[in-house]
């Protein structure tokens, strides 16, 4: 039988539970429609605040009856000062986890960083421009590749690491996950990340040199080790094949980006010296291009985003990164990293369109009309791949030419809301 002191919470519960809706529905009979939209936008903001700190609890409470901190052995801290020429400014911390527990905390890092509706609205747009399938669901696929072949992970929200409570540093797996988790833990230290989000192409850029780096500690660490004791890494874990295999191109390119590209651009710049790359920490590339183009000229041009029916509820960049794996969905790897090449810049706005839906405007700017004719060719195929997969929808698409150079993608629910964004620009 449940106490008295339980009884009274759950009788105050159920009052202020029923005063709520009394309220709700007085204030819904006496506000005008204008006033109505505004306290429903106000809620779901509200509503979608509240899933994330209920989120940020659950990692919390993890960490309060995980495993405890993991004891960094002094040599590994040593190692990883000398390889690097930095010192920590304070212990690093790594605790333990449980792996059913490691994801949710990876989702709470995810939706903290780009804020409370960041990651649906990216959901949404990805969608319409075609970087996600229908069936696809951003959140979830982030988190479970990060976390089906993890042995560690670091959080660049808090700067500390995390290593599954199963993880025996007397294996050298563990060993070398340790390694790269102190390499991000330091440069986390000497050269944190902006208060906030810069943006999905910088915050790539710098992912890529930061886990880089943190990928060229452990090959290293794997190297000296088939050196002196013979050991070979395992076998690539099947799961996490599979997973990946499983994912949309651009899911793909998203999760191969650091690995691959952001390790060659951070070894090109360690074996240059210490100072190399602790410049290139100071200033972090701004976009996907410098690292997928090193030593390319960044191009600076008057860049103005249309005018929208509503205010924008998403503005960002896809960079050459995400011109690159759009291009990839016809599967000509060659011409796309070609064609992507020739990026200048590129914006796309998430906007409503219609009493419940949104739409889509993405510009994109090249380096001539001849690199825009060649894109144009294949753009359009991509574009009638996606109106023939969102036929079911009643969505309208276009992709037109706007200048000599630069190209416009449209994605959305009202037929005048394309007819009145498919306006050319003097250049």
């Amino acid at each position: 039988m449940a106490s008295p002191q339980n009884i009274l919470f759950l009788l105050l519960g159920a009052a202020i539970g029923a005063g709520g809706i009394l309220q709700g529905l007085y204030w819904k009979s006496s506000r005008s429609p204008a006033e109505m939209t505004e306290l429903e936008g106000q809620v779901r903001t509200a509503a979608e605040e509240i899933v994330m700190l209920k989120r940020e609890n659950e990692s919390l409470r993890s960490l309060a009856q995980g495993g405890g901190e993991l004891s960094v052995p002094r040599d590994f801290i040593d190692r990883t000062e000398k390889d690097f020429g930095l010192r920590f400014l304070s212990n690093p911390v790594i605790h333990r986890i449980a792996g059913e527990e490691l994801r949710d905390r990876i989702t709470a890092a995810i939706e903290s960083r780009m804020g409370p509706s960041g990651i649906d609205d990216r959901q949404e747009s990805y969608a319409l421009i075609g970087w996600l399938r229908p069936d696809d669901d951003l959140l979830t696929q982030l988190t479970a590749v990060r976390a089906v072949d993890a042995n560690g992970w670091f959080d660049d929200v808090t700067g500390e690491g995390w290593m599954l409570d199963k993880a025996d540093l007397k294996n050298i797996p563990d060993q070398a996950t340790l390694v790269g988790l102190l390499a991000r833990i330091l440069f986390h230290q000497h050269f944190p990340p902006a208060p906030t989000y810069p943006g999905d192409d910088a915050a790539r850029a710098r992912e890529a040199l930061h886990q880089g780096t943190a990928a060229g500690a452990e090959a290293r660490f794997y190297v000296e080790k088939a050196r002196t004791v013979g050991f070979m890494p395992m076998t690539e874990n099947k799961d996490f094949k599979q997973l990946i295999a499983s994912l949309s191109p651009f899911l793909q390119g998203l999760t191969n980006f650091p690995i691959t590209e952001g390790k060659s651009y951070s070894d090109a710049l360690y074996v240059r010296g210490n100072e190399t790359l602790h410049t290139a920490f100071r200033s972090p590339p701004q976009t996907t291009r410098t690292i997928l183009s090193p030593g390319a000229t960044i191009p600076t041009i008057d860049w103005q985003l249309p005018a929208t029916p509503e205010p924008p509820v998403l503005t960002e960049s896809a960079g050459q990164l995400g011109l690159l794996l759009w291009l990839k969905s016809l599967g000509d790897d060659t011409a796309s990293a070609e064609i992507a090449a020739t990026w200048r810049g590129d914006g796309y706005l998430l906007f409503p369109d219609g009493e419940s839906s949104v739409a889509i405007v993405w510009d994109i700017e090249l380096d001539s009309s001849t690199s825009a004719d060649r894109f144009q060719a294949i753009a359009q195929k991509i574009t009638d791949a996606i109106a023939k997969q969102q036929n079911h929808t009643n969505r309208h698409l276009s992709l037109m030419r706007i200048s000599p150079t630069r190209l416009r993608f449209l994605n959305t629910a009202e037929a005048a809301t394309l007819e009145r964004l498919k306006v050319k620009i003097d250049r």
